[in-house]
């Protein structure tokens, strides 16, 4: 079955090796292995381009200089960095074509350093050098729509988005979904943020802290969840120290625990207050947490209220975990 030249001269090269002479394809066949081809698996094995029996093998004469290499790194692949530039006119010495010289630069340290992350395990290449660029620069525009200007700390994160083949188009997505769940927040965060530390911060800082873990280590010294946990609950009218927030989020009181306890909080406080009962925030939260003692005070509560005609008070569960309270 025919195996077509995909890139390169469709030529056969004389190769040395000991006293042996054999020859090898110049040009990319559509099955050789990584697309690396025949002639460069074979020069990576110890064959050579000039004889090496009866004594020292003379430099090859290929009538392509490292100059003209150089040229044709910067006219044809400009986005290399310097010492990729450099292997590939090393390359261009060798083969004087583009296409071939590109592709055993593929082999080198330097290329590897750089563009590693474009490389499945069997050698085949994610998506080009340039094409990877180009889906960097689109990760950095998506986060720059959403205020994150600075994205140094996210680099390493693109490349193992490339890694898992995750389009630009997908992390726009991805990117905008998180954004849409948390926007409404994000203000409140900031205040916080201010007052608790006096400073000011901007929506795209924010932002980015909620969704690399990294960013909030460093930028908001591992706090930014108590911050979360303490919007949700001040945008619902109440209003508790950060102290005890970052002693329920140290407990386990998830976001979205919070969400359902301040969300049904007013409500189910006034109905318990209309029976007479005192039922605090505090009872709410400790009873999300799985607290025996608050969740028997609010099954007592719930039971003068359905008792008297009124709604029935409940945890709200996602499987076996608790996350809020929930009016019936």
């Amino acid at each position: 079955m025919a195996n077509p030249i995909i890139s390169g001269s469709n030529k056969q090269v004389t190769i040395y090796k000991g006293q042996s002479v054999s020859t090898a394809q110049e040009g990319v066949r559509q099955n050789d292995p990584g697309g690396v081809s025949e002639l460069n698996r074979k020069l990576a094995e110890g064959w050579s381009l000039t004889p090496t029996f009866g004594g020292a093998s003379a430099p090859q004469q290929t009538g392509y200089s490292y100059e003209m290499g150089i040229a044709q790194a910067q006219a044809l692949y400009s986005f290399f960095p310097e010492e990729v530039t450099k292997e590939f006119a090393k390359q261009w010495v060798k083969f004087g074509d583009a296409t071939t010289s590109a592709a055993a630069v593929r082999n080198t340290g330097a290329w590897k350093k750089h563009f590693d992350y474009l490389e499945r395990e069997d050698g085949t290449l994610i998506m080009t050098e340039l094409e990877a660029l180009s889906t960097i620069a689109s990760f950095r525009e998506t986060l720059g729509e959403v205020g994150i200007g600075d994205t140094a700390e996210f680099e390493s994160d693109f490349k193992t988005l490339i890694q898992d083949e995750v389009s630009a188009a997908e992390f726009q997505d991805r990117i905008n979904l998180v954004y849409e769940g948390v926007k409404e927040q994000i203000p409140e965060v900031e205040r916080l943020f201010r007052d608790r530390y006096g400073i000011e911060s901007d929506s795209g800082t924010i932002f980015a802290a909620l969704i690399k873990p990294d960013i909030e280590d460093k930028l908001l010294k591992g706090e930014i969840q108590t911050l979360q946990l303490q919007a949700e609950a001040t945008t619902r009218g109440f209003s508790t120290s950060f102290a005890r927030f970052a002693e329920l989020r140290k407990r386990g009181f998830t976001q979205e625990m919070a969400r359902g306890v301040y969300e049904a909080g007013s409500g189910i406080i006034e109905r318990a207050a209309g029976i007479g009962r005192d039922l605090g925030i505090e009872t709410l939260e400790e009873a999300a947490l799985g607290d025996v003692i608050s969740q028997k005070r609010l099954q007592r509560t719930e039971a003068e209220i359905l008792a008297r005609g009124g709604v029935q008070l409940g945890a709200a569960k996602k499987g076996d975990e608790v996350t809020g309270l929930i009016a019936d």
